[in-house]
């Protein structure tokens, strides 16, 4: 298992030091399969007796579960924001446990309550409890919820459907007084505490589609299996009345009224699924995506892995993707016709009356739409065509500011029209933005300051070279200067200018680095901007929500305040170790590391790995793999090094 993580943030050693010693070293009995780091730090190793949950910081055992010893890397499923693991079996007949990786405790297996076969899991993250829905051992129907703390039964529920062949196919609404679920029949609202059914409401759902993993088995195979029991294609959100509940599908949106089950809107029926969803003053604005559900499912049989991704790019040439207002009472809508998009929304802002969105259509192209809130239309006839991903927007005076890997300029937010009138074309470009008034940005050599109240880009530092024929892919601010870092190399200038260092080794041949990053294209941890359609697809599928320049941003935001906090109700003393990590996140991007060569006892090469502190320059400690090829894993947050050795050992590091 080698991490992208210290390939993706990436880079330098430089002068000779002793080699590192081992923190620790860890021995099993069988050859390791697998291993990874958590959540909350615990090394999960995965060997031929047993499953282990390894202390970090001294390698000692915190559990060993020899009932896990088979269990195949997909089918350890992480539930993101917590410390449990789903376990699933993804045999004929699916099985899954829940466990406590802080404390080695399987809290709930799906068997032992009554669960002959899972279909769906849903975790309800403000009950504290998790939903099985799936067969009992008569082949019927069976709905229950688990305590996530104490894997008790809360209840069960055999009468809620009639066949198996309605399947459940929303996330869980959960409001002050019950749970809501979709199945692709209808929509469900139960007792919380008793899963009564308290109302139901005829609503057609399509079954989400999931992609048939390549190789042997497709979506009946464990890795299908896993992502199949969470797969949705509904979803629930409440806005500002607690009476009220929104739905949609990849059809209809509608509203239903929490005491009765009445819809109060007559259904809007969708283009498309829900790509976002913004409120504003003026109604609920709603973008739908560019594919619809049958769309990727037609894709879909034609074939899984590189062919089944190429095909779901070609699936539909037709672009359904539009920007709708809708009247949160009645579901009127309130524009006369919908604004065109060119694809799926990658970022937006807001400036007034404008709405300023930035797509992207399945085959790459990308576009700018500006949209008149108040006159429900863009302010030019088509959306404007732009060079590349866009990577970042800014509201400026003069307009928005936007810049993509290959072109930067301020669009007039009035009438589109590009206020730098030759445009600045770049190869490369990165950027970053230190200020609501000042950005810095990287093209052609250069590193210029963008003065966002003046609308000016300004020439800085001239002659920036790269070795190794390398150009910067990452840009950062410290107290120190500015830092500018690709895979082998690292600049730092100070604010007037002046260059503090520059430190380059060159890679071990063809390294990792270089393979897998050119495998990925060249893609950097940068989470203010998505990268790649596939996304789009994804967000097709997942809540929109608002505040922040990229939707993906802006929901990973939401997620880290939310569903940490409502999982920690349900055992607080499992979450102290995340908190803890989620905190000294915010120190974790201080140093660099670099897959190079180093010199071994014999004073032969031997690919390693080099550690620098990149405010002060300072040589960090250096890690010998002594191997061509290292399976590692680098955690940046503890600042610790995981290197399987050997088929059945792993050594860890600190740095």
């Amino acid at each position: 298992m080698r991490s992208l993580l210290p390939l993706l943030l990436a880079f330098l050693a430089f002068t000779v030091q002793a080699q590192e010693p081992a923190l620790w070293n860890k021995k099993f009995p069988e050859k390791i399969k697998w291993y990874k780091q958590t959540e909350s730090g615990v090394m999960v190793v995965c060997s031929g007796d047993a499953l282990y949950g390894l202390k970090p910081e001294d390698g000692s055992e915190l559990w060993r579960l020899p009932e896990f010893d088979g269990i195949r890397e997909e089918n350890y499923d992480p539930i993101e924001g917590s410390p449990y693991v789903a376990i699933v079996d993804g045999g004929m007949n699916k099985k899954h446990k829940i466990l406590d990786v802080t404390t080695g405790q399987v809290i709930a297996r799906s068997k032992e309550l009554g669960m002959y076969n899972v279909t769906k899991r849903i975790e309800c993250k403000k009950l504290g409890a998790v939903l099985f829905y799936g067969a009992n051992d008569r082949g019927k129907p069976r709905l229950i919820l688990v305590d996530i703390s104490t894997g008790a039964k809360r209840w069960e529920q055999d009468k809620l459907f009639e066949k198996n062949s309605e399947q459940i196919v929303s996330e869980a609404g959960i409001v002050s007084d019950g749970i809501l679920l979709a199945t692709n029949r209808n929509v469900y609202k139960l007792s919380a505490s008793t899963g009564e059914v308290l109302w139901s409401s005829d609503m057609k759902s399509d079954l989400p589609v999931v992609q048939a993993p390549s190789g042997f088995g497709g979506v009946f195979g464990s890795k299908g299996a896993t992502k199949a029991a969470t797969a949705t294609s509904a979803d629930f959100f409440q806005f500002n009345d607690s009476s009220k509940i929104y739905f949609w599908n990849q059809d209809y949106l509608t509203c239903y009224n929490l005491a009765d089950g009445k819809e109060v809107w007559k259904r809007v029926e969708l283009s498309s699924p829900i790509n976002m969803i913004l409120h504003d003053a003026r109604g609920m604005l709603v973008a739908t995506a560019e594919k619809t559900q049958k769309d990727i499912e037609k894709a879909g049989r034609k074939g899984g892995g590189l062919f089944g991704k190429l095909a779901a790019s070609g699936a539909s040439k037709k672009n359904r993707a539009g920007l709708y207002c809708f009247d949160y009472a009645t579901g009127a809508e309130k524009w006369s016709d919908e604004v065109d998009l060119q694809g799926d929304i990658v970022a937006y802002k807001m400036r007034g009356t404008k709405l300023i969105l930035a797509t992207q259509r399945d085959q790459g192209t990308n576009y700018i739409t500006i949209a008149d809130l108040d006159a429900g239309k863009s302010v030019t006839k088509k959306a404007l065509k732009v060079d590349g991903e866009v990577t970042d927007m800014q509201i400026v005076p003069q307009g928005v500011y936007y810049r993509t890997a290959k072109e930067i300029n301020i669009l007039d937010v009035e009438t589109g029209d590009r206020t730098w009138k030759k445009g600045f074309k770049v190869k490369n470009c990165t950027g970053i933005n230190a200020s609501e008034k000042l950005g810095y940005v990287y093209g052609n050599g250069h590193v210029y300051k963008v003065d966002f109240e003046k609308g000016e880009l300004i020439d800085w530092i001239a002659g920036v070279n790269f070795k190794g024929d390398e150009e910067p892919t990452t840009m950062e601010v410290f107290p120190e200067g500015l830092v500018l870092s690709s895979s082998q190399n690292v600049m730092q200038y100070r604010m007037d200018g002046s260059m503090t260092f520059h430190a380059y080794e060159s890679a071990p041949g063809r390294s990792n680095a270089g393979k897998i990053l050119s495998a990925f294209g060249g893609m950097v941890a940068a989470a203010g901007a998505m990268s790649s359609a596939a996304y789009g697809a994804q967000l097709s599928y997942a809540k929109g929500y608002y505040g922040c320049t990229s939707p993906a941003l802006d929901r990973e935001i939401k997620y880290n305040q939310q569903m940490t906090a409502a999982w920690s109700n349900a055992a607080a003393a499992s979450f102290a170790s995340i908190n803890r990590r989620f905190k000294a996140s915010k120190n974790a991007g201080d140093f660099m590391a670099v897959l190079t060569n180093l010199e071994n006892n014999s004073k032969k090469s031997s690919v390693g790995i080099s550690l620098l502190d990149k405010r002060t320059n300072k040589p960090g400690k250096k890690i010998l793999m002594a191997d061509k090829d290292p399976d590692y894993s680098l955690d940046e947050i503890d600042r610790m090094v995981f290197f399987k050795n050997e088929s059945n050992e792993i050594t860890a590091y600190r740095f």
